[in-house]
């Protein structure tokens, strides 16, 4: 009886694992269909079709980004497709690349936030197909151009900052994740700071998948954890919402708070006192940059391997 009943269980678990194939098949399908339909309907009648993966479809950062890109392509008679995952997964950000790389458009503008999409990059620009990428860089890889804040020097700005407004420093560190590129670097800036101030201690580090609940809960535990904190630095857009939330929850209003980005939510906590300091970004910037940049390159033109766009701390809602 019991070996009736395995070789049914492992029947079972065979035949989910079959149909889980056969869905992701589907799906990739259904986007490989996608892209060629784009292509075919919009960038045949003479505009030159650029493919651009953000981290995700729907956020408030990344609609900036691709509005900045549809808006330049509108003006110069290119075509720009945005594709990003319905939530932050490098895998699913890859298999769009390695699909827009079997389309062949005339470029890519990818958000490349770990090492192993250096691959992919390198194919597309063996194939012909020139890319550029856009928020976070990898500076190893064959691509043209980078395009976006410089996330290091930013990271740097945040920890002088605290240094100049906090007199005994316990720190807490909120980040989109832990393998982001641009997120690594903006960490990395603010340790290398406070790490050489005597004054400085960062007491704990947690990843929030760049969600606002995510962001809340983590910062929820850390204070819990570690009530000292008397600074927390919140690395991604939605992180300073979730930290702000969590203090609530706790009735902390001693600590001093400083995050990216100056998205309308976190203004009013700027506004209101319960946000220090933000770091203000363009991504609207970056699209319409990141846009310009291909635009060059198609026309053989020479551009620079690093492009920063505008970034700076800011502490009054009055000057965002």
């Amino acid at each position: 009886m019991q070996t009736k009943e395995w070789r049914i269980f492992v029947a079972i678990i065979m035949l989910a694992l079959s149909l889980f194939g056969l869905f992701l098949l589907l799906d990739i399908q259904a986007l490989q269909g996608q892209i060629e339909d784009k292509k075919t309907n919009e960038a045949l009648a003479g505009r030159d079709y650029i493919v651009m993966i953000g981290e995700v479809d729907d956020h408030a950062y990344w609609n900036l980004v691709r509005d900045g890109a549809e808006s330049y392509a509108k003006n110069h008679q290119m075509y720009v497709q945005y594709l990003g995952p319905e939530n932050p997964n490098p895998e699913q950000q890859r298999e769009l690349l390695r699909k827009a790389i079997d389309i062949k458009p005339d470029g890519i503008i990818v958000q490349s936030v770990t090492g192993s999409f250096i691959p992919l990059i390198n194919q597309a620009m063996n194939e012909g197909i020139p890319v550029v990428t856009v928020d976070s860089d990898q500076p190893d890889s064959n691509r043209i151009s980078y395009v976006g804040t410089d996330n290091y020097a930013m990271g740097v700005a945040m920890a002088e900052d605290v240094l100049a407004n906090v007199d005994q420093i316990e720190a807490g560190i909120i980040t989109g994740t832990a393998t982001n590129h641009h997120h690594q670097l903006r960490v990395a800036g603010i340790k290398d700071t406070l790490t050489s101030d005597k004054s400085a201690n960062i007491v704990s580090t947690a990843a929030s998948n760049i969600k606002r609940i995510n962001a809340r809960e983590k910062t929820y535990q850390m204070l819990q954890r570690y009530p000292k904190i008397n600074v927390l630095f919140g690395i991604s857009a939605l992180d300073v919402i979730g930290i702000v939330e969590a203090m609530e929850a706790l009735n902390r209003d001693d600590i001093y708070v400083v995050g990216f980005d100056t998205l309308t939510e976190n203004m009013q906590l700027l506004s209101d006192e319960k946000v220090a300091t933000l770091v203000s970004q363009q991504p609207y910037q970056m699209g319409v940059k990141s846009m310009d940049v291909m635009r060059s390159i198609i026309n053989g033109d020479n551009v620079e391997a690093l492009i920063h766009t505008d970034s700076r701390l800011v502490k009054d809602v009055h000057h965002p």
